[in-house]
């Protein structure tokens, strides 16, 4: 069901960390991206700023990525041109969307509709965030939610899948970055933008999250999601066959330098890192065919309702009545039955 309104805290009002931004990031966050229609229930939406020129008479597209940066380095939001997404980051916490059962079987469905990999690795840790803030929502171990959390609380974080910056260090001199619109009206943003490693605090939508962040002036954004700083690895890891730790002249270890010692250490930590990976991968394989396997079973139930209910206890998909009925037949066949005809 689509939103009908966006809720926006009363305390924003007073909020030191959203008065530091300026008036077109203000505009951006609360015009455009909580009131989105199509922001997900994990707090994200299309990113396409051309299409947002319209949305207000003088816009230009400089002006409107201007603001784009400046949340992305306040983490108001954050960006993936890639896959032209956008993560309004808090925005899980901040409604309270994991308070809820079944609220949190939607946020982990958004989850599976993300296409970036890196925003994907933020809401996880958004998720873990919330968990250590609010252990005692029973999202975390109702029985119709438990298997979704659990999927959103082992998938990869921002530790293993760093977040970069979109747009880097984009106008952050102090001085006016004038926008002119179409009607020849200088829109001036008058306000410096922040030194991007100044990281602040809020109690509102923007609470600052340690990511770690690869500003795009140090390192070039991948085309697509994480690229593996360890180089190319062409095979899958042989669970069964690990390569060994020390070289074939020392097998024991030894406490003399040896080059050929530490080739084969950086082999097995590498190793080690790849079969974790590879054990990860098939976990979450296996979570969200069972996931999937679980929603089928629900859309193909004729007792329960659309959350896997039946009344007021989760549905096993048992149509007892039809069941016993079908017993109580058989039993009666079976009293009925001529001895003789055996």
């Amino acid at each position: 069901m689509a939103r009908e309104y966006a809720r926006i805290r009363i305390s924003i009002a007073g909020d030191d960390h959203v008065e530091q931004l300026t008036p077109a990031a203000q505009w951006l966050y609360f015009r455009i991206l909580i009131p989105d229609p199509k922001l997900s229930h994990c707090g994200v939406t299309d990113w396409r700023p051309k299409r947002l020129i319209n949305k207000a008479a003088g816009l230009t597209l400089d002006y409107i990525k201007t603001a784009a940066a400046e949340l992305e380095r306040e983490r108001f939001a954050l960006f993936d041109e890639d896959t032209e997404e956008v993560l309004v980051r808090a925005y899980i916490r901040s409604e309270e969307l994991l308070r809820n059962p079944k609220m949190a079987v939607a946020v982990a469905d958004a989850y599976l509709g993300v296409f970036s990999r890196q925003l994907k690795a933020v809401i996880a840790s958004e998720v873990h965030r919330d968990k250590g803030e609010h252990p005692d929502y029973s999202s975390w171990t109702h029985a119709i939610s438990r298997e979704s959390v659990e999927l959103l609380l082992t998938a990869k974080t921002s530790d293993e899948v760093p977040y970069i910056n979109a747009f880097g260090n984009r106008n952050s001199d102090p001085e006016q970055v004038s926008t002119t619109n179409r009607n020849g009206n200088g829109v001036t943003n008058q306000k410096g933008n922040p030194d991007p490693g100044t990281e602040t605090q809020s109690e509102t939508q923007a609470d600052s999250l340690h990511l770690h962040i690869q500003p795009n002036s140090l390192q070039p954004a991948p085309s697509r999601g994480y690229v593996s700083t360890e180089g190319h690895q062409s095979d899958e890891p042989d669970s069964a066959n690990p390569p060994p730790p020390h070289c074939p002249s020392h097998p024991g270890g030894t406490e003399a330098p040896c080059r050929a010692c530490g080739d084969a250490r950086v082999a097995r930590e590498r190793w080690d890192r790849a079969n974790s990976e590879q054990q990860r991968g098939q976990r979450e394989a296996e979570q969200q065919a069972a996931y999937e396997a679980k929603l089928a079973a629900i859309e193909l139930c004729e007792l329960c309702d659309d959350d896997g209910y039946r009344g007021t206890h989760v549905c096993d998909h048992v149509d007892r009545g039809t069941t016993a009925a079908k017993g109580s037949a058989l039993a009666r066949a079976a009293l009925e039955k001529n001895p003789g005809d055996e």
